[in-house]
């Protein structure tokens, strides 16, 4: 009966730790995880916040960056960057966003996880726009992306 109870305490010993161990990488995952879920959720209001500021109905000003930022601030996140893009019966605003992750055991500086989020508007229908706009309203501190123009899909 002594050896089978020796058998026990040696597999204790390596279990134990082994399972300490994957307790800490589940604890950093889980952290990640969730730093990258706010990150998604802050550049999706972010994203939204700036298309509302750039659309004629219910625009308010003409700093979409401002907004985004604002919003990705409020959501726990930093903005990175805001662009926007269209042909003047659509247009569509681009940011990102970061998020740090803190905390963390294997990486104790902590990471930066990033998000993007791309809100379409469509001008042409309702009458937004007049018959003699073609195009998407000026704002400040937003880079142009005139390349990269490409229609809405209506998915049903």
């Amino acid at each position: 009966m002594g050896d089978e109870a020796a058998g026990i305490t040696v597999v204790s010993a390596v279990m134990v730790p082994v399972m300490l161990l994957f307790a800490l990488v589940l604890h950093d995952v889980t952290l990640l995880y969730a730093a990258r879920a706010q990150a998604q959720t802050a550049a999706d209001a972010a994203a939204k916040a700036a298309g509302l500021e750039l659309t004629p109905l219910f625009g308010v000003g003409n700093d979409p960056a401002g907004a985004a930022r604002e919003y990705a601030r409020r959501n726990g996140g930093e903005l990175m960057s805001c662009e926007t893009g269209g042909n003047g019966r659509f247009f569509w605003v681009t940011v990102r966003v970061a998020r740090r992750a803190d905390r963390l055991f294997f990486r104790p500086e902590g990471a930066v996880l990033t998000a993007t989020a791309r809100c379409y508007m469509d001008l042409s229908g309702g009458g937004l726009l007049s018959d003699d706009t073609d195009t998407v309203p000026e704002a400040k501190g937003l880079r142009r992306r005139q390349d990269d123009v490409r229609p809405r899909l209506n998915h049903r």
